[in-house]
């Protein structure tokens, strides 16, 4: 099996704070409602209650209420709830984006024209969500829970596609390349559960924490990480061993 690549974590350090996007501009502008921190808040008292709540179960006068604004003042600097909740999803989705590709671009150049070794393809798409889950910001954690209500429901499909699918594709371009004679499915699949377990390591469930019997037992996302990449890699590598056995 190869070897899991040498610690990632160094090249994700300088994790870009969230982007600031300036207001829009409108008529009208809601006194006081025209700072970057207002608009932060409102975004951040969003996710917490779309990942808590779901889409359907955040009104837009609770998102308010947590943000400690006036409900006009939200609909001014986003517009309607759909709106609002795409930018919410795009905030931290720039970010995974630029350092996934970023990750994948250096791994292709060190590869030449061999293939992506499996385990440093899996580290370099999960290292950037679990480190940034990982460093204490519980913002990242309710968004991976977000993320993972949103992966499982109708609303998730356009939402998701229109800010990971891109990136997505790149990665299972050469998951593929590297996992030679394994069907298009298993492949899809694998990535499918990956992204699943990645989700899950790092959504502030409990759960874990609940589950385990000693002290020890518990593990942060950044502590997990090596674990995490072994077992999904493994995973897949199992996938081509068993097309090698179904081809024989």
């Amino acid at each position: 099996m190869t070897e899991i690549p040498p610690d990632l974590e160094t090249a994700f350090e300088g994790t870009p704070p969230l982007p600031q996007r300036a207001p829009r501009r409108k008529p009208g502008r809601p006194k006081g409602a025209s700072s970057d921190e207002t608009r932060e808040r409102i975004l951040d008292a969003a996710e917490r209650l779309f990942a808590h709540e779901g889409y359907e179960g955040s009104a837009l006068r609770d998102i308010a209420a947590a943000a400690n604004v006036q409900l006009h003042t939200v609909g001014y600097h986003f517009g309607p709830k759909d709106a609002l909740f795409d930018t919410v999803i795009a905030r931290r989705s720039v970010i995974m984006t630029e350092l996934r590709l970023k990750a994948l671009d250096t791994a292709t150049q060190t590869a030449g024209a061999a293939p992506i070794p499996i385990p440093i393809l899996v580290r370099d798409y999960i290292s950037p969500f679990v480190l940034s889950a990982g460093r204490g910001d519980p913002g990242w954690r309710t968004y991976a829970a977000l993320m993972g209500r949103l992966a499982n429901s109708p609303l998730g499909t356009e939402i998701i596609a229109r800010h990971y699918d891109s990136t997505a594709r790149a990665y299972l371009a050469e998951f593929r390349r590297s996992l030679s004679g394994v069907p298009e499915a298993d492949v899809i699949e694998g990535f499918s559960a990956m992204v699943a377990a990645m989700l899950g390591f790092c959504a502030d469930t409990g759960r874990p924490a609940r589950l385990a019997e000693a002290s020890d037992g518990f593990r942060s996302p950044t502590e997990s990480l090596d674990a995490l990449v072994r077992f999904q890699a493994a995973g897949f590598l199992a996938l081509q061993e068993m097309a090698h056995d179904n081809a024989e």
